[in-house]
């Protein structure tokens, strides 16, 4: 059985230039962020969304200004660690969910509209299935927060369904969200005659409670309740340097699922991911007992190296043969260059 995990790398490097439009995509307007640039807005494109949460204003500069090396995630965790015994860092990090909610299901409308709704990961897919010849499930795992992939699956048929019934989308493709998704919401235990929007939720970070009730949110820039009229909050983790089994974001059956399937798993392909996941990588540790065959696509040679040699080391064992892409041009080459085909036919 396959498994494809894709990273933010993916996302930022989901479609090339566009010949005729230059540096409107790439990468000044709304090409998909890594990690480090998700605050950072260099075009202003983002701006109107930073308004929107005047909380976000109060740790902006330390996203945006941070020393060398030290990297997004290092700092959210650090905020994050504050909010122990500091209110107000909550309802600070709660705008920046709501920030990384409207600004990831932004970029990809406007992106999925500067490259006409091209981008790499149809293609992937496609090969995926042609050379499935045995049908056999395929699990896709990504830590992204956009919809790029989902958007790529519905043109092979796949139905989004409500987060409870995910698996039910599609016959073959099963998609995993660790992290949680631009278009899923939560909802907020409230009176049943109490209604409270966004900046109200916001206020009451420290006090509002969660249920375990997964929703599929439609549009949600537009949405703070549901059609019955329940208040939604958004399913979204912070990206956290030493990410653990809190930080996953989906219903909990996705991960009795994920965990199902796992010792099946004999072929991993690692797309645009730095395997920095500790709590992902704790469950492979514990479940992927027959995998053989392992690929990694980074940005270049020297970074699928990294990627691994790092995640090898934490799953603790060496699959033969190791496939790597050495190719120059990261997701875009991989793809165009079909240099994918040998291994998935292996």
């Amino acid at each position: 059985m396959l498994m494809v995990i894709f990273g933010a790398g993916a996302s930022h490097d989901s479609a090339p230039a566009h010949p005729a439009r230059g540096h409107a995509v790439d990468g000044l307007g709304w090409r998909p962020p890594l990690a480090n640039d998700l605050f950072s807005n260099p075009a202003h494109a983002f701006s109107h969304i930073v308004k929107e949460y005047p909380k976000l204003t109060h740790v902006l500069p330390y996203l945006r200004q941070r020393p060398p090396g030290k990297s997004v995630e290092e700092v959210l965790e650090l905020l994050q660690d504050e909010a122990k015994d500091y209110p107000e860092r909550l309802r600070e990090l709660a705008s920046i969910q709501y920030y990384l909610r409207d600004l990831l299901f932004e970029v990809t409308n406007q992106w999925l509209a500067q490259t006409d709704g091209v981008t790499n990961y149809a293609p992937l897919i496609g090969e995926i299935l042609r050379l499935n010849k045995t049908k056999e499930p395929v699990s896709l795992v990504t830590f992204n927060y956009d919809l790029l992939l989902d958007h790529a699956l519905e043109s092979f048929g796949y139905h989004p369904q409500a987060p409870e019934d995910q698996f039910k989308a599609h016959e073959t493709l099963k998609l995993f969200k660790p992290h949680g998704s631009v278009d899923w919401a939560r909802t907020v235990r409230l009176p049943a005659d109490v209604r409270i929007n966004r900046r109200g939720l916001i206020e009451q970070a420290d006090t509002i409670k969660l249920t375990n009730e997964f929703i599929r949110a439609g549009n949600p820039l537009s949405a703070d309740s549901d059609p019955s009229g329940r208040t939604l909050f958004p399913v979204i983790a912070i990206p956290l340097q030493n990410k653990t089994e809190e930080n996953f974001a989906c219903p909990p059956s996705h991960l009795t699922h994920l965990k199902e399937r796992l010792p099946n798993v004999t072929k991993i392909l690692i797309i645009g991911w730095q395997a920095k996941e500790a709590h992902f990588l704790e469950l492979l540790r514990a479940k992927l007992t027959n995998l053989t065959h392992l690929m990694v696509v980074g940005r270049d040679a020297t970074d699928a190296d990294s990627t691994l040699m790092y995640f090898l080391q934490q799953i603790g064992r060496t699959p033969s043969p190791l496939f790597r892409y050495t190719g120059r041009g990261g997701f875009t080459d991989f793809v165009v260059s079909r240099e994918g085909e040998a291994f998935l036919r292996a």
